[in-house]
């Protein structure tokens, strides 16, 4: 009997970028496959969607790097940047456009060339304090950057929203504001501009910028902390099932899994699923997570365990070898995470290599 089997539906994927071009209006579209294309498969994803979008958005200039290798050829944003000459002549190389944040990038760079002209971005600090320029380290950085000899001219300037997936529009139109003046003040700027997560392109159209950068909408997950999904029209991209590997009746008093979590209030059917942690289903899911059993919701008892999830089948009709869907086309991710203490993003990109990928159209 088969295990964990996680299902890419392709067609899904070009749908919500479509959602995310008609929101772009004249905009370009940078979409997000960090982290394996939050781990849907980074190449499965860059090649679905090479003609729904204008280029990608990576973490890592190894990230980009494997992506060149596997044949991509849209532009690729590489959002750490490089910290060395010889990073910085491997992402020459291979035509990747590093983003500077932080003095001493700048400063590792050097002033040489690196073979090829080097397309850059500066990150700019607008209210998240994380990573980037404050507003008024921006200019000298922005003079710095511009005047190294390796450095094509006017490289673009970008910065991250904090919170534009919250009810509360203000830390945003705040930092709209605070990118808007910082641009002012670099002299004769006539570089690309980036703002919008998938939270702001659906938020703050007024928000603007040449580029937006998709993501979380674009594999099927809700850009924002009320709501769903569906609420945006988006589809699932990622369904993650499994099999009933046993179907037993749990006698009123008996505990089930380790720890005991779970003490049966009455005789009952539990069923026994082949997954668990070790595939990438979340170990904190409580008692009553939603689940799914030939098509009907059922709910996770007991504590998961790295192979085993075990499933109240009070009112359901199972037996050994019926499906069971963790998330997916049946039951939102969001659901599960949200049941679990978690994010959807955390559970898309903690698939473990043992659950079988399957790719569809």
């Amino acid at each position: 009997m088969r295990r964990a089997e996680l299902r890419i539906d392709r067609s899904a994927l070009r749908h919500n970028a479509e959602i995310a071009r008609r929101a772009a209006g004249d905009r370009k579209i940078l979409a997000a496959v960090k982290a394996d294309g939050y781990g849907h498969g980074a190449a499965t994803v860059a090649e679905t969607l090479r003609e729904s979008v204008d280029g990608l958005m990576v973490a890592s200039l190894g990230e980009g790097e494997a992506l060149r290798q596997a044949g991509v050829t849209l532009r690729i944003v590489v959002l750490q940047g490089v910290t060395s000459q010889a990073e910085a002549r491997r992402a020459a190389k291979r035509f990747l456009e590093p983003v500077f944040h932080h003095e001493s990038q700048i400063a590792a760079v050097g002033t040489v060339g690196f073979g090829l002209p080097l397309t850059a971005w500066v990150k700019l600090d607008s209210g998240m304090h994380r990573v980037g320029f404050t507003p008024a380290e921006l200019p000298e950085a922005y003079a710095r950057l511009r005047g190294l000899r390796g450095i094509r001219p006017h490289p673009g300037v970008l910065t991250h929203f904090a919170r534009a997936d919250e009810p509360d529009r203000s830390p945003t139109d705040t930092q709209i504001a605070t990118f808007r003046s910082a641009l002012a003040s670099l002299d004769d700027f006539s570089g690309e501009t980036s703002l919008c997560n998938s939270a702001g392109l659906l938020a703050f159209p007024e928000a603007g910028g040449d580029w937006v950068r998709p993501g979380i909408m674009l594999y099927g997950g809700n850009p924002f902390v009320t709501g769903t999904a569906t609420d945006h029209g988006l589809r699932p991209v990622m369904t993650l099932t499994t099999r009933l590997i046993a179907v037993r009746t749990l006698r009123a008093g008996e505990p089930i899994g380790y720890g005991g979590r779970f003490v049966a209030p009455e005789t009952m059917p539990v069923g026994v699923a082949a997954i668990g942690y070790g595939d990438g289903y979340p170990r904190h899911a409580p008692d009553g997570t939603p689940i799914v059993v030939n098509g009907q919701r059922a709910a996770v008892i007991g504590r998961v365990s790295m192979d085993l999830v075990t499933i109240d089948l009070r009112g359901i009709q199972a037996q050994v070898g019926d499906e069971v869907e963790c998330w997916g086309a049946q039951l939102p991710i969001d659901a599960v995470a949200g049941r679990s203490g978690t994010i959807s993003y955390e559970l898309m990109c903690q698939m473990s290599g043992r659950v079988q990928r399957i790719v569809t159209d």
